[in-house]
């Protein structure tokens, strides 16, 4: 008898170091925890913010808890849609323990079918709950690291965050249930921080012209002394110590900045406000270091002695950045990072192709809210009563997405 497929009620999203995971619930339990490369809205979904789902807010608290290796169980109760196969695999998966691994035909045995293996690896592929539903630790007999949602990568991530973690809390010796050890060396990009395992890295390369007057030093090692001596028709950005060209804004890109920054700036001046609203190019010093100058696309700065010989020293109030293919790994992943530890209260990512708008308000969760070009999205850092009604900034700009 086919099983009763439950209906989505809640969707949130969450932006782990692994990359943007999605997380989805039924009004019961969790029914999917699955990797997307950008949020997508459902109109027919509910979106929570924190308020929208107390499951999926708890869900994100336990995900945190786990990635700072506070947490090796989940308290989430799951509602995995597939077969009766694939769910007593995926019953076995959950049996694992934390920081220890099995190979595909120890699951196989697990569930009473030694020649399953195969099977057990398509059961595998086709969980969508995944962390909770450890189907990482599942490797292949031989060590090799196969498969996951996530990517290679993320596997070899999370594999090395429970040993590491395990060791240092004498949770577990990773064994196998024969009592032998399945060895895996983790990758160089092991050592890549929190937020970048998931995400294709920015070109690190520095044009000949460029590097002619950055005295061809090694990316990362460029400072505020390097940036000032580019001509200041060259618009790059430096990002701990790192070189990156930009493009010129297109129209489109334009226009939205414009309409947000009168939005912001009417708002403000109605409300006799100190803040003001900045669009680009203004150089935003976010570390107050000389190895770090950005260049937001739309600022709002409240404390304005922050403004000194025309440019802003420390993190705005609110940052706004327009995505374009190609600035959208940085703005995701590099900048929502150091956005995120400077200090930015709210942090917006327009996407001008996908007609939604990515708002963190960093001060009261990690999780992000996604909104709509139909919708009036509320400005965090003024409590809500700012509304930015992307409906009407649509119609003004719709023009130059033809």
């Amino acid at each position: 008898m086919k099983k009763e497929t439950r209906e989505t009620l809640h969707r949130m999203y969450y932006d782990s170091p692994i990359g943007m995971l999605c997380l989805e619930e039924d009004g019961e339990a969790l029914t999917a925890l699955y990797p997307v490369s950008y949020p997508e809205r459902d109109t027919r979904i509910s979106y929570g913010n924190g308020e929208g789902s107390g499951l999926l807010q708890r869900t994100c608290d336990e995900l945190r808890e786990y990635f700072a290796g506070r947490r090796t169980e989940f308290d989430i109760p799951l509602h995995p849609q597939g077969t009766q196969f694939q769910e007593k695999v995926w019953d076995a998966l959950r049996e694992i323990p934390y920081a220890e691994t099995r190979s595909y035909a120890d699951v196989a045995a697990r569930i009473g079918q030694p020649q399953a293996c195969r099977a057990v690896g398509g059961a595998n592929n086709k969980n969508r709950i995944l962390i909770l539903i450890p189907c990482h630790r599942v490797i292949g007999k031989n060590g090799s690291l196969t498969g996951f949602g996530c990517g290679i990568e993320a596997k070899e991530y999370l594999l090395k965050l429970e040993a590491d973690h395990a060791a240092d809390n004498h949770l577990s010796g990773g064994g196998q249930p024969d009592g032998s050890v399945v060895r895996w060396e983790p990758s160089l990009d092991m050592e890549k921080p929190y937020g970048e395992i998931g995400t294709e890295a920015v070109p690190y390369t520095i044009s000949e012209a460029l590097a002619e007057y950055a005295h061809m030093k090694q990316q990362g090692d460029y400072t505020l002394e390097d940036y000032f001596a580019l001509p200041e028709e060259r618009r790059v950005e430096l990002i701990d110590g790192v070189i990156y060209d930009m493009a010129a804004p297109t129209l489109l890109h334009q226009a939205i900045g414009d309409s947000l920054q009168t939005l912001f700036n009417n708002y403000i001046r109605n409300k006799h406000g100190s803040c003001r609203a900045f669009t680009s190019p203004v150089d935003v010093q976010l570390d107050c270091d000389d190895r770090t100058m950005v260049q937001p696309d739309i600022i709002i700065l409240c404390d304005l002695s922050k403004i000194r010989w025309g440019r802003v020293y420390g993190a705005p109030e609110l940052v706004v950045e327009i995505l374009s293919s190609s600035t959208l790994k940085k703005d995701r992943s590099l900048k929502l990072s150091k956005y995120k530890r400077a200090g930015v209260r709210e942090y917006w990512m327009i996407d001008p192709k996908r007609k939604t708008v990515l708002v963190y308000e960093f001060e009261k969760r990690d999780t992000a809210t996604l909104y709509g070009f139909d919708a009036s999205v509320p400005v965090g850092i003024y409590g809500g009563e700012c509304k930015i009604d992307f409906a009407q900034i649509y119609d003004e700009i719709r023009f130059y997405m033809r």
